[in-house]
């Protein structure tokens, strides 16, 4: 999954009902999931990039940095958030042949509280100011 620095253990991305935290745990209405770490990361990106479009090629690069991975695990990460979000499923869009986008306002909170930062799109970390 690439370098986790200790910041983005700390930081969680709220949306609707749910919350994403750092340690891989998706928590909302009575439930606490605790996301594999690919799907986490997948999650993630998609939270971050301010409703544009994921590439793909974007999202695989990302999360599979080692390469030689089929499209098709990316496929099945879509697949499984989706099951998670049960009825808010609808919150990752295809756009077909080219990625994703996430279609749901999003905030960042540390320690439960709502902060000002703004999350990187590239690579998910919370930038100040």
């Amino acid at each position: 999954m690439g370098v986790v620095n200790d910041e983005l253990t700390t930081v969680s991305l709220a949306f609707a009902c749910w919350t994403l935290h750092g340690d891989g745990r998706l928590t909302g209405e009575g439930a606490d999931i605790q996301l594999p770490p690919k799907e986490w990361h997948v999650l993630r990106l998609l939270l971050v990039s301010g409703g544009a479009l994921m590439t793909k090629d974007r999202l695989l690069e990302l999360v599979w940095p080692q390469g030689e991975v089929a499209e098709e695990s990316l496929t099945r990460c879509i697949y499984s958030l989706r099951k998670h979000l049960g009825a808010d499923k609808g919150f990752i869009k295809t756009i077909y042949g080219r990625g994703y986008r996430f279609n749901c306002p999003v905030k960042v909170r540390r320690d439960g509280h709502t902060q000002g930062g703004q999350v990187c799109s590239a690579c998910g970390q919370v930038r100040h100011g």
